[in-house]
């Protein structure tokens, strides 16, 4: 794929306790879970890209230079702001979670660029994961959790 991704294995990052405990909710408890965290982790990338346009660890995006800026928002051009202007990108962003593997990435051939930088473009990180984000994912698996315990 090229583009960029986001993978966690949560066989592999589980503790070996945790792992056990969570092998007695039954097998289809963790694909449940990574399908879950997959799709949470789609809306929360969604969502930096579309508002919050900061990286996951909480800096604001670098704006534009004047020059590229002169270019936007003028003329037939419709408005747009930091990685939006036809959408592509926020339209990109997919849940790719197979069993208990999370990936969610784009496959547009900028979405690296945008995410490590380049020559003359500032890295502008929308992949990861915030401490809000992780919170939301502790939330969400302690809720999966007590369900399947009921």
């Amino acid at each position: 794929m090229s583009g960029v991704t986001f993978t966690v294995d949560l066989d592999r990052h589980l503790l070996a306790d945790a792992a056990a405990v969570l092998d007695r909710l039954g097998t289809g408890f963790l694909p449940q879970l990574a399908q879950d965290i997959g799709a949470m982790i789609e809306r929360q990338t969604k969502d930096r890209i579309q508002t919050e346009k900061t990286a996951p660890d909480g800096p604001p995006w670098s704006p534009w230079s004047d020059r590229y800026a002169a270019t936007r928002n003028t003329g037939n051009r419709r408005a747009h702001s930091l990685l939006i202007d036809s959408e592509n990108l926020l339209e990109s962003v997919q849940d790719y979670t197979t069993g208990t593997t999370v990936t969610v990435g784009s496959q547009t051939p900028y979405s690296a660029i945008h995410q490590f930088g380049g020559r003359g473009i500032p890295a502008r990180p929308w992949l990861g994961l915030s401490d809000a984000n992780r919170r939301d994912i502790e939330e969400l698996v302690i809720d999966l959790a007590a369900g399947w315990l009921q």
